[in-house]
């Protein structure tokens, strides 16, 4: 036997016999198929049951049942609600992901067919924003509330290039836009803005929205203005959701200068 060739043996045998923790976070999910649990921290304000809640993300809150999801602004102080861990639940057939859902709170007692992988949020904020950023439209999408939830890099510069990128999905983007909506709230102190509590407020609201019936040229840059300049919070908030949802190149510039990410 050749030197070269007992190096080339060794060198395969090292390889074969690398550490889990060496192989890619990717590499780990799709090893075999199944039901496959990534654990991680979370953002420190979450918190939820580990089961069908999530509570205070952006001051709402999401209740599943079944394959049915809702969000809204109250319940959360009813039920059990637990700061982390974050878990992503992925089902892998012939090597993808094919099904994923996001949980937040006490980790369920394991079961036998489940694998689990426990990482750092930097490591699950990689491996999913590799996802939005490269992945199937429905992948990509799925994959957008497991990496808001991580307690990693905050997720709003890769979301904009996902925006910004001409050849990612209509629809993808459009949910992108939604969580950098929420993304831009957050960073100008609205989300937790009351709900309108008076006829003035209500009427702030409606009048947004009917702004956005307009066309483009006329709706968007007034949108812009009321996004960045409005007084009331709670509006103010909804002019920047409703900016989002134009689909306008213009809106992702406008979200990256109130994040201060131009």
């Amino acid at each position: 036997m050749t030197l070269r060739t007992s190096l080339a043996i060794v060198a395969a045998v090292v390889v074969k016999s690398a550490p889990l923790a060496a192989q890619s976070l990717s590499s780990r999910v799709v090893a075999s198929d199944g039901i496959v649990q990534v654990i991680y921290p979370s953002r420190p304000s979450v918190c939820g049951d580990g089961q069908s809640f999530i509570g205070n993300l952006f001051g709402s809150n999401q209740f599943t049942s079944g394959d049915a999801t809702r969000w809204g602004r109250d319940g959360w102080s009813a039920r059990q609600c637990l700061r982390g861990p974050a878990r992503v639940v992925a089902t892998v057939v012939s090597g993808e992901v094919t099904r994923v859902r996001a949980y937040v709170g006490p980790v369920p007692a394991s079961v036998s067919d489940v694998r689990t992988i426990s990482v750092p949020a930097a490591e699950a904020s990689a491996w999913l924003g590799d996802v939005i950023a490269r992945g199937s439209a429905r992948a990509s999408s799925d994959m957008l509330l497991p990496f808001i939830l991580s307690d990693g890099p905050e997720p709003w510069a890769l979301l904009l290039k996902v925006a910004r990128d001409e050849n990612r999905p209509r629809d993808l983007k459009r949910n992108v836009m939604m969580w950098l909506s929420n993304g831009v709230s957050e960073h100008l102190g609205l989300s937790d803005a009351d709900e309108p509590s008076n006829d003035d407020e209500e009427m702030r609201k409606q009048a947004i929205y009917v702004l956005t019936q307009r066309p483009k040229n006329e709706s968007v840059p007034q949108l812009i203005e009321l996004a960045k300049t409005l007084k009331h919070p709670a509006s103010r908030r909804t002019a920047i959701y409703w900016l989002g949802q134009t689909g306008d190149p213009r809106a992702v510039e406008a979200y990256a200068e109130l994040l201060g990410l131009r």
